[in-house]
C-alpha cells in the first residue's frame, strides 16, 4: 500500500481547514500527508519550485493560473458561490459553505482510489426505479452515473430492463455475448465473462442484451444474482442499476439489496397517482435511502404534487432538459443528485 499521499488544503480560514484536517486524518490517518496553507504569499513561494502534490483543495481567491505548472492531477476548487461540476480547466468545483462532510465526500472518491482501499465505502448498489413509465428514468440513471464518475468514483451502469435500449444514449453498438446470457440463466458467473462484457468508456456499463429478456428466456429476477456477484467481486464504488417499472419480486429484492433508491416521477396527475400507489406499498420515509425526484420539472405547468403528501418528501427537482440552456447546466443538475448519493 502506498503511504503518505500528499494533500494540500489552502484557504484563508484556518478554522475551516482545521475541521477538514481532523475529518481526513480520522478517516485516512498515516495514509495521507496533510499540509494546511492560509497565506497567499507563502503559497506563491511554495509553488515557485516543483511540488509532489496528489490532491489540492484550494479557495478560488488563492488560485493562480501559474499553479497549473505543477501538473496536479486532482484539483478541487472551493467556491464561495453555489457552483457545481467542473470548471473550464477541468477542476472540480465545491461549494465552500456546504457542510464539511460534503466537502470530504466529494474528494473521497479520489482519495480511496489513491490509497488502494475502499475504506468505509464498499461497492454500493444504487437502484433507479419508478413504477411510472416515461418519467426519464434511464436518462436520470446515466446522468447520475456520469456525475459520480466525474467526482472520481468508479461507477458501473447496469440495465436490467426487459428491453435494453440505453446504448443510443452512450453512442454504443456493443451487445452482451452468449456466455453472459447462459450464465444469467443458471445464476452462476465467471469473472472472465463479467469483465469481457463490461464496456469501458465515459462510464463503464454492462453490455445490453440484443434481444429482450423474454427472447432470451430470462426474467429481470435473473439479474439479482448477477448484481450480488458484481457487488462482491468487482472493484466499483457504485453500481447503478436501471430497472423496469413493474412492481414485482425482483424490485423488492433489489430494494432490499440497495444502499439507496432513486425514484423519479413527473409532476402531472399520473405521476402523483403512481407515487401514491408506491407509497402504499413501500415505506420510503428514510430520506438517506430513498431519494424521490420530481423529474422533467417545469415550474410554469400544473403541478399535481403540491397538494399531495408527496411534495414535502421530494429531495430533488430536475428540470426538463429541453428547457436547460447549456450542457454544463445539465451536468450541474446531475451533480446535485450525485452529491446525495455519496
Amino acid at each position: 500500500m502506498t503511504v503518505g499521499h500528499k494533500v494540500l488544503l489552502a484557504d484563508p480560514e484556518l478554522s475551516y481547514l482545521s475541521t477538514l484536517e481532523i475529518m481526513l486524518l480520522r478517516e485516512y490517518g498515516e495514509q495521507i500527508s496533510l499540509e494546511l496553507v492560509t497565506d497567499a504569499q507563502y503559497l506563491d513561494e511554495l509553488f515557485k519550485t516543483p511540488q509532489q502534490i496528489d490532491i489540492l483543495v484550494i479557495n478560488e481567491h488563492l488560485w493562480k493560473d501559474d499553479y497549473q505548472r505543477q501538473g496536479i492531477s486532482n484539483v478541487f476548487m472551493l467556491r464561495e458561490s453555489e457552483t457545481r461540476g467542473r470548471s473550464e480547466q477541468g477542476f472540480i468545483n465545491i461549494y465552500k459553505f456546504s457542510s464539511a462532510q460534503n466537502v470530504i465526500n466529494i474528494i473521497d472518491g479520489v482519495l480511496r482510489r489513491m490509497v488502494g482501499e475502499k475504506q468505509h465505502m464498499d461497492g454500493r448498489l444504487v437502484l433507479v426505479y419508478s413504477p411510472q413509465g416515461g418519467c426519464g428514468k434511464t436518462t436520470l440513471a446515466i446522468g447520475a452515473a456520469r456525475a459520480l464518475q466525474t467526482m472520481g468514483n468508479r461507477v458501473l451502469y447496469v440495465d436490467a430492463e426487459y428491453l435494453q435500449s440505453f446504448g443510443s444514449l452512450l453512442g454504443s453498438t456493443a451487445w452482451a455475448d452468449r456466455a453472459l446470457v447462459e450464465e444469467l440463466a443458471v445464476g452462476r458467473f465467471t469473472k472472465e465473462t463479467l469483465e469481457r462484457n463490461i464496456i469501458k468508456g465515459e462510464i463503464d456499463y454492462l453490455a445490453p442484451m440484443q434481444y429482450s429478456l423474454l427472447g432470451n428466456s430470462l426474467e429481470d429476477l435473473n439479474y439479482v444474482a448477477l448484481i450480488r456477484i458484481m457487488l462482491e467481486s468487482l472493484d466499483y464504488d457504485f453500481i447503478i442499476v436501471d430497472t423496469s417499472n413493474d412492481f414485482n419480486k425482483c424490485k423488492m429484492e433489489l430494494i432490499e439489496l440497495s444502499s439507496q433508491m432513486v425514484t423519479p416521477f413527473t409532476q402531472d396527475g399520473c405521476g402523483a397517482a403512481v407515487m401514491e400507489a408506491l407509497l402504499r406499498n413501500i415505506n420510503v420515509t428514510d430520506e438517506k435511502k430513498y431519494l424521490l425526484v420530481c423529474n422533467m420539472f417545469r415550474p410554469g405547468e400544473n403541478n399535481a404534487l403540491v397538494d399531495s403528501r408527496i411534495w414535502h418528501m421530494i429531495t430533488h427537482q430536475i428540470p426538463y432538459q429541453a428547457d436547460i440552456q447549456t450542457k454544463d447546466d445539465v451536468q450541474d443538475m446531475f451533480m446535485e443528485l450525485a452529491y446525495s448519493l455519496i
